[in-house]
């Protein structure tokens, strides 16, 4: 449904946020270790995620990325938006340039309550319930060093 890279930056603050803070930082190589992700694909949706201040991260011997605990509050629609947009809730579920309400497609109503239900989800669905829910066993997240 998403982009490859919003998979992939959805994962790896959920994972940062798991494992990492300003004292503890994890550089690139082993975050694409255990996420299973490639290095330097990794390190571009890393960087971006940097950029818009959703993860850190420091240069150096001791340098890595890291998440804040302010990263916990950050909904999944902000780093959704911060890697590729919220353009995804806007679109026509068909790709039709022209649908709208008063020119809707075959399947407009069913797309639009399916669509502005998952942006309410992921609008409050925060890092801190992901983790909540992988800490109590809800759900779960597969990394290359085994489930979190």
């Amino acid at each position: 449904m998403f982009s490859k890279s919003t998979e992939y930056a959805l994962r790896a603050v959920v994972y940062l946020a798991k494992n990492s803070s300003e004292e503890e930082r994890i550089g690139i190589k082993t975050i694409a270790r255990d996420l299973g992700f490639p290095e330097s694909y990794l390190g571009k949706v890393l960087q971006h995620l940097v950029r818009k201040n959703i993860i850190f991260s420091s240069k150096g011997p001791t340098g890595g990325f890291y998440a804040i605990p302010e990263t916990l509050n950050i909904s999944l629609l902000d780093i959704i938006d911060a890697n590729e947009g919220l353009s995804f809730f806007k679109r026509c579920g068909l790709g039709l340039v022209e649908c709208d309400d008063e020119k809707p497609c075959p399947i407009h109503d069913e797309y639009h309550v399916f669509r502005d239900g998952l942006y309410k989800s992921l609008s409050e669905k925060k890092v801190k319930d992901v983790l909540e829910d992988l800490e109590s066993g809800i759900a779960f997240i597969s990394f290359n060093e085994g489930v979190i």
